[in-house]
């Protein structure tokens, strides 16, 4: 009696859980080997496509025979159930390793002493199967490219976005979305590491689809994926999506921002809190901070250019010296309702500003949406070449997103405008009260909101406040700084 070893597959998992395939196969060769008098010595069974060589069990069948000399027979349904890639036909080659195959479906048998004809018409129907693979691959590239062209994201949904597998579309993630938010806001404003940035939202929450530890890398792709304003890269391609935004355009460009900055080091052992917020007044390089007696931290002039001079500040006495500056830009609440006042009266003249950025922005996107329709058909009748369409039309479609984002700002800019600049004068009104009791975090934060840039000179800071702080900042300890509050200070 022959013994022979028998391989059956199905190609998905979903061919698998329907169970039409495998058992049938398997019924199949044991009524085959019973009638034909052969003994089956062992079942291998893989679910899992063929697309590639390397499948599990292909390769454990293949070595058992390798192993041993007894049984050299397969048997199998047919010869797309065997292998589909010429790979495959290598491993199982008849000549070199004596191997007898029989496809009993097909009613064929293949050893080394078969006819060149048959041999023939095997590779051919496997070169058949070659070009069935070949077909699919190509008809799901088109497919997917298809759904990129009409804004539906064709891969996994990424952190933030979860699949619907009814529509077949992604929507927004309503747990992980906020901490995406704050991921970039946290990033773009306050100036940390993409490990300290990491190590903060996960504390607060934010963590992979199969609930592991974001890692830097992991944070890196997040923050450079434009999926999360509305547009996606494919195949090298960027494509304005249907999904829903979670982040505006404006915010993802300052986060890239951040990661261009020049002098930003990528990773820092320690995250200290004043680190990278100053220069040397003597020589311009970066005040970096070290930790002395595992305790005490000391800020100090890199030295970058050569030795510097520049005496050592404890962060104790650096505080101090922050809180001068932020004491600075708070202003008081006589003056906080002054301003108001005054905000209030510029708002008509602020909505004629933005009706004017509308018009302009409007006649902007309707240009390049004719040069994208205009080069298209160039395209189309080969006046162009496809490199070129896609070079431009990628920079066209990034353009139009920036103008989009920035005719939502402006549309929102009646209602934004008040509450904005209140928001902006409430915060220096407390900006000396929240230092005292915010955080690291956030102190480092509220610094990065109110100074550009700070220098370090014989342990005194000397401070350049961004705009309009620098304003509140310039009257301070002035009581009649303000015109219409002369008479609340004689």
């Amino acid at each position: 009696m022959m013994q022979a070893i028998t391989y059956v597959r199905v190609s998905s998992q979903e061919q698998a859980e329907e169970g039409y395939s495998i058992e049938s196969q398997h019924k199949f060769l044991r009524q085959y080997a019973s009638t034909h008098d052969i003994e089956i010595v062992r079942e291998f069974e893989e679910v899992e496509s063929a697309k590639s060589s390397g499948r599990p069990v292909f390769n454990e069948m293949v070595s058992f025979l390798h192993r041993q000399k007894q049984v050299r027979t397969i048997l199998c349904e047919k010869t797309d159930r065997l292998y589909r890639n010429f790979d495959d036909r290598v491993a199982l080659g008849t000549d070199q390793y004596d191997l007898t195959i029989i496809f009993a479906k097909e009613g064929e048998i293949l050893n080394k002493d078969s006819k060149s004809h048959q041999k023939l018409c095997h590779d051919f129907k496997l070169v058949m199967s070659k070009n069935y693979i070949d077909n699919l691959r190509e008809e799901s590239a088109k497919g997917l490219l298809e759904k990129a062209q009409q804004g539906e994201y064709p891969q996994q949904a990424p952190t933030g976005y979860l699949n619907n597998k009814l529509t077949k579309l992604i929507e927004v993630d309503r747990d992980r979305a906020p901490l995406i938010r704050r991921l970039f806001e946290l990033y773009a404003q306050s100036g940390q590491s993409l490990e300290a940035v990491a190590k903060q939202l996960r504390a607060e929450g934010l963590y992979s689809r199969t609930g592991k530890n974001l890692s830097k890398s992991q944070v890196a792709f997040i923050l450079k994926n434009p999926i999360y304003y509305g547009h996606f890269r494919w195949r090298g391609e960027l494509y304005k999506g249907i999904h829903e935004p979670i982040i505006s355009k404006e915010l993802f460009d300052r986060a890239q921002a951040q990661f261009e900055s020049f002098n930003r080091p990528k990773y820092r052992k320690h995250d200290f809190l004043f680190s990278g917020l100053m220069t040397c007044s003597k020589c311009g390089c970066q005040i970096t901070a070290e930790l002395k007696k595992g305790k005490y931290v000391y800020y100090h002039c890199t030295g970058f250019k050569g030795r510097c001079y520049e005496s050592y500040i404890n962060e104790d006495n650096l505080q101090q010296e922050f809180t001068r500056i932020v004491k600075r830009a708070t202003i008081s609440d006589d003056r906080l309702a002054w301003f108001k006042n005054v905000l209030t009266a510029s708002n008509e003249n602020e909505k004629v500003f933005h009706d004017n950025a509308l018009s302009s922005l409007t006649k902007e996107m309707t240009r390049l949406q004719d040069w994208t329709d205009k080069a298209y058909q160039d395209k189309l009748k080969g006046v162009i070449t496809e490199d070129y369409w896609r070079r431009m039309s990628s920079e066209w479609i990034s353009r139009q997103a920036t103008i989009s984002d920035s005719i939502k700002r402006h549309q929102r800019a009646d209602k934004s405008y008040l509450e904005t600049g209140f928001r902006i004068l409430e915060l220096s009104n407390r900006a000396e009260s929240l230092f005292e009791v915010r955080n690291p975090y956030e102190k480092r934060a509220l610094l990065n909101t109110l100074l550009s840039n700070c220098t370090l000179k014989e342990k005194k800071l000397d401070s350049t406040y961004k705009k309009p702080f620098n304003i509140l900042a310039s009257g301070y300890g002035c009581s009649n700084w303000l015109p219409d509050m002369d008479s609340n200070h004689e």
